[in-house]
């Protein structure tokens, strides 16, 4: 349940924050929801490409250049360690169960 709890907060606080202008959300909250589709992308296989949907969808319309230069950042980098090594520690049903419910919208 940490983990749907974990995955569940992050789309709840970044998704909303789309709609605003370039890069929407800090570099932190951008490697975390990075980390976290590219962990549900490799638990959870044959959804594979929906999550990857899912993360083009987040930087759809931002400029390429300032959404590489956030994935260059150190604070993206060590958000992203940060949530792939949490994750990492959740079983693996719960973690491909939080997954699935995350592109289920629950």
């Amino acid at each position: 349940m940490r983990v749907q709890r974990i995955v569940l907060l992050i789309a709840a606080v970044v998704i909303p924050r789309l709609a605003l202008a370039e890069l929407p959300f800090s570099n932190d909250t951008f490697g975390k929801m990075d980390g976290t589709f590219d962990f549900c992308a490799r638990v959870d296989s044959q959804s594979a490409a929906k999550y990857q949907e899912r993360k083009k969808a987040m930087v759809k319309g931002l400029p390429e250049n300032e959404v590489a230069e956030a994935r260059s950042a150190k604070e993206y980098k060590d958000a992203y360690k940060w949530m792939s090594t949490e994750l990492e520690k959740a079983p693996k049903d719960q973690a491909v169960a939080a997954c699935k419910a995350y592109l289920e919208g629950k």
